[in-house]
């Protein structure tokens, strides 16, 4: 039996990285970020994985890291 993962909204996610909700769709329109689901409507929200959301935290710590160096 398969385990599903729990989702988080935009909303949550955007908490999480420090950034608005213009910003989060941005990066999800360019692949940045990769939402699990999209909820139905031309305007239905985003859901998130939440390991998708610490890779890309993590890829901004990474990046933060070699710039400082």
């Amino acid at each position: 039996m398969a385990t599903t993962l729990p989702l988080i909204g935009s909303a949550e996610a955007c908490e999480l990285l420090g950034i608005d909700r213009s910003t989060l769709s941005r990066r999800v329109a360019r692949g940045e970020i990769t939402p699990a689901q999209k909820l139905p409507g031309e305007t239905g929200p985003f859901l998130f994985e939440r390991t998708e959301i610490d890779r890309v935290l993590a890829d901004h710590a990474e990046q933060a890291e070699a710039v400082s160096g």
